[in-house]
């Protein structure tokens, strides 16, 4: 059976399905990942866009931010949802947003780590 997660931003605006296990589940650091979510880490998993499904889309709204990647957020409450890649086959969800996000336990991939400030240090205890 393959797992279906629900999600959304804090407002519901924004809500969506995805099936699968989530994939490439790591955290990142990156000054965009930084600056978009006002976090200094952010966790991803990965999904098949072909097994994701908006289910409300009424705030939802997407900033170009490279020349490759777009970034998905609710235009009414601001939460960080998504990036898309384009010619990629899957959309990275930031796991925050899903309703059981913490059954998704990041890998132990951590790009950018570099970027966030010394004393912000993460430890996955479960993997």
């Amino acid at each position: 059976m393959v797992k279906s997660w629900s999600g959304g931003c804090l407002c519901g605006s924004v809500r969506f399905v995805a099936r699968g296990r989530g994939t490439l589940r790591h955290l990142c650091s990156c000054t965009m990942c930084r600056k978009w979510s006002g976090a200094f880490t952010v966790a991803w998993a990965e999904f098949p866009v072909a097994d994701f499904v908006w289910t409300n889309e009424l705030g939802l709204t997407f900033y170009q931010s490279s020349a490759a990647t777009r970034r998905g957020f609710c235009n009414r409450c601001g939460s960080t949802i998504c990036a898309i890649d384009d010619g990629y086959d899957r959309i990275s969800v930031a796991t925050a947003v899903l309703d059981d996000g913490h059954a998704l336990v990041p890998g132990k991939t951590h790009p950018f780590a570099e970027e966030a400030p010394e004393w912000w240090t993460v430890n996955i205890v479960k993997n």
